[in-house]
This record gives C-alpha cells, sequence and structure tokens, in this order.
C-alpha cells in the first residue's frame, strides 16, 4: 500500500502545480505571438503549435522530479509493447473511416473518390495556388494507391515523429493527471482529463487551429470532442500500461484524421469530419460499446514499479 499511495496520491498537490504550470507557460507562449500580430498558419503555426505541445510533459517531469519520485514510472513511461499497442495504433483510423461514413448518410453529401472534401478544406485554409498545386498531384496516382500511401504514410508518422510530440501532452494528460485522478474512478478521470485538455486548446483554436471558420465556436467544439476521446484514450493507456501507448495514438489520430473527409465531395463545417457533430456521434457510440462491452477500469499500480503485478482497481 505504501508503493501505490507514494504513486497514486489523490492529494491534489502535484495536479494543481502541474495544471498551473501548464496553463500559464502553454497560454503564455501562445498569447505572445497573439500580441506580437503573428496569425496561426503555415511554418509559424508549427512554430507556435509544436512547443506548445511539449510543455505539458516538462512541467509534468518537473512536478514529479520534485517530489522526489522516478519520472518513468510515476508517468508510466514504459516500453512494453503488447497487443493493446496495435489497438491504440489502429483504433483512430477506425474511427476516421466511420466519420467517414457516416457523413455520407447526411442528405446532399456524397461519396468521391477525387476528393473533393479535402480539396474544399484545404481551400478555406489555403491560398488557392496552393490548392491548385495539391489537385494536380492527386491527379498522379489512382485512387486506391493513394489511399494506401496515405494511410501507409499515417500509420508510420503516427508511431513516429508523430508519437514524440503527442508524448509532449500525453505524459501530462495520460500520465501526471490521470494518475492524480485515479482515485475518481475510470470515467470521472477520464471526462475531467479530456475537459481540461479541450480548454488547454482554446488558445490555438481562438486562431484558427482545427475550427478556422468558426474560432469562439471552436473552443467549445474542441472540448466536446476532447471529452469524447478522453475515455477511448485512457482505456488504452491503462490496458498498454505505457502512456507512450497514448502518445502513439495520438499522433496516429493526428496523421490519419483527413481520412474522416477524404471522400467525401462536400464538407460542412462543425458537422462533417471527425471533429465535427458526426465524428462526435461515432465517438458517443464507441464509447456506448466501452461502457457497455468493456466496463474499463483504472490499475493503479500502472504509476509505480510494481507495474503489471495485480493492484487496486478503480472503476
Amino acid at each position: 500500500m505504501g508503493e501505490e499511495r507514494a504513486a497514486v496520491s489523490g492529494e491534489g498537490g502535484a495536479l494543481r502545480r502541474y495544471l498551473v504550470w501548464t496553463f500559464i507557460a502553454c497560454w503564455g507562449w501562445a498569447g505572445a505571438f497573439y500580441l506580437g500580430g503573428v496569425e496561426f498558419g503555415g511554418a509559424m503555426g508549427l512554430l507556435i503549435a509544436l512547443p506548445y505541445m511539449l510543455i505539458p510533459a516538462i512541467v509534468a517531469m518537473v512536478v514529479d522530479r520534485r517530489a522526489g519520485r522516478r519520472v518513468r514510472e510515476s508517468l508510466a513511461i514504459r516500453l512494453k509493447i503488447n497487443r493493446w499497442w496495435l489497438v491504440g495504433w489502429g483504433l483512430p483510423v477506425v474511427l476516421a473511416f466511420a466519420a467517414l461514413f457516416a457523413a455520407l448518410l447526411i442528405p446532399g453529401v456524397g461519396f468521391d473518390a477525387g476528393l473533393g472534401g479535402m480539396l474544399e478544406t484545404l481551400g478555406r485554409v489555403l491560398p488557392p495556388d496552393e490548392v491548385a498545386k495539391a489537385e494536380q498531384a492527386l491527379e498522379r496516382f489512382p485512387p486506391l494507391l493513394f489511399l494506401l500511401i496515405q494511410l501507409a504514410q499515417g500509420l508510420v508518422a503516427g508511431a513516429t515523429i508523430n508519437a514524440v510530440f503527442a508524448f509532449g501532452e500525453e505524459a501530462g494528460w495520460r500520465g501526471l493527471m490521470l494518475r492524480e485522478l485515479a482515485p475518481m474512478g475510470f470515467w470521472k478521470s477520464a471526462l475531467v482529463i479530456g475537459a481540461v485538455w479541450g480548454v488547454w486548446h482554446a488558445p490555438l483554436i481562438l486562431q484558427g487551429h482545427n475550427y478556422p471558420e468558426h474560432p469562439v465556436l471552436g473552443v467549445g467544439m474542441m472540448t466536446l470532442w476532447c471529452v469524447l476521446l478522453s475515455p477511448l484514450f485512457s482505456w488504452v493507456t491503462v490496458k498498454a500500461g505505457s502512456v507512450l501507448m497514448a502518445a502513439v495514438m495520438h499522433g496516429t489520430l493526428n496523421a490519419t484524421f483527413a481520412f474522416s473527409f477524404l471522400y467525401l465531395d462536400r464538407t460542412i463545417p462543425l458537422v462533417t469530419g471527425l471533429n465535427g457533430l458526426v465524428g462526435m456521434g461515432v465517438l458517443v457510440v464507441a464509447n456506448v460499446l466501452l461502457w457497455r462491452v468493456e466496463r474499463p477500469e483504472l490499475d493503479v499500480t500502472m504509476w509505480s514499479s510494481g507495474a503489471g503485478r495485480e493492484g487496486r482497481r478503480v472503476e
């Protein structure tokens, strides 16, 4: 019990320090660019977003180190691959295609092997000449070959470079936060983490990330989306016994997200796409299935050197 108490305190001190310093650092970083008149887009968007993603992990490690914890155990950083890594790696692709097919049920939205929906979406964030170049590039590939290439690239990127930056977030959300909120149980902790995760994105959303045509409403949409994603991330993380799996899942989600609207003949802002209302409906169904079929629990030994043993479980 002593080792478990050290790993999962539930007392809130580490959580408060983590949240305060993460939000100060992240929102301060984004705010500095905004006050400097820098627009979120292209290379400058990456310059803002990539360090922004790394800050939660840095803060989580500093908080735990200052508390005398061994970071690899306290944040569940383990490269112990099991079958759940495949589940977490493939689940974002399944969700994206489910959102694609669900969108086809909307009157007036059809299937387009010519990727018209993707070009329409690009047209909202890129200048016309860039969209024309993208259209010319797409014409060189047969539709099926393009799909296979994009799928392979997305899976590889999701498990490599994307996962590195996604770890910057996940060490905080599914590392420190899930550990500290474990006494609340699986569902309550996942929903709280999802809400914090969504609000954390607010400065980026307000500058045009993910919902460029609806930045203010987009903050609420992003928060709801993260709340619905969070139980799935917590489930896979606990099953895999490693926050690294959450990073791979997060990286793959970012890399394969476009499949949710890639083959639509038109897109509807806030509605189509995995982060639109259609995608959120898919996530609701996924969470209901998770609740009814899996009955997920938290194993608190995941955040200690005793990971892998049978320990106290919290529903």
